[in-house]
């Protein structure tokens, strides 16, 4: 286990200094989409650099100690912020992927059904479209297609519905959850 070397007088002063200013780098990190949590972890990272560079024995800073951790920061926020964006570029990915599947699923579903309705008659396609399709009412729908009212035309809807299923469940290809 390696000691970490005190720090010397000089960077002792800059750290306080820079604890100081902490606000103003918080409002500059906020300014570019970073959260207070996530501000306070790259502001101390960016502290943990500057006392490093400080011990490197060639290091020479030729800015404040200020602005050397406020650009430290925005670094680091961009690299973070970049690595995030790739997270949720391959999350969004895998959620379209996801979502065309399901798209897929439902398309059959569908297509299942519009190939049990082309075996109904008439004037069960008519209903069950004008019920369902159009969410018109019994009464209308009785006086539409001829029934004697829309008792009738729920009895109607009923059979024509068991049919519907009856033919879906028959067909190999086809299964459709009713």
């Amino acid at each position: 286990m390696t000691a970490v070397p005190k720090p010397t007088v000089s960077s002792e002063t800059d750290l306080r200094t820079l604890y100081r200013k902490w606000p103003d780098i918080r409002q500059f990190l906020k300014g570019m989409g970073c959260s207070k949590d996530e501000a306070e972890d790259i502001f101390q990272e960016a502290l943990v650099i500057f006392v490093r560079k400080q011990e490197e024995p060639g290091f020479v800073l030729t800015v404040e100690p200020f602005f050397y951790v406020r650009n430290t920061c925005k670094l680091l926020w961009y690299n973070q912020s970049r690595k995030q964006n790739r997270q949720q570029t391959f999350a969004l990915e895998t959620d379209v992927a996801a979502m065309q599947d399901e798209w897929f699923e439902k398309e059959q579903r569908l297509r299942k059904v519009e190939k049990a309705m082309q075996g109904l008659g008439k004037q069960c396609r008519e209903l069950l479209e004008l019920f369902y399709g159009a969410g018109q009412n019994m009464v209308d729908i009785a006086k539409k297609i001829g029934l004697r009212n829309d008792k009738v035309a729920k009895a109607q809807k009923y059979r024509c519905l068991q049919k519907a299923k009856e033919l879906v469940l028959n067909d190999p290809q086809t299964h459709v959850e009713f």
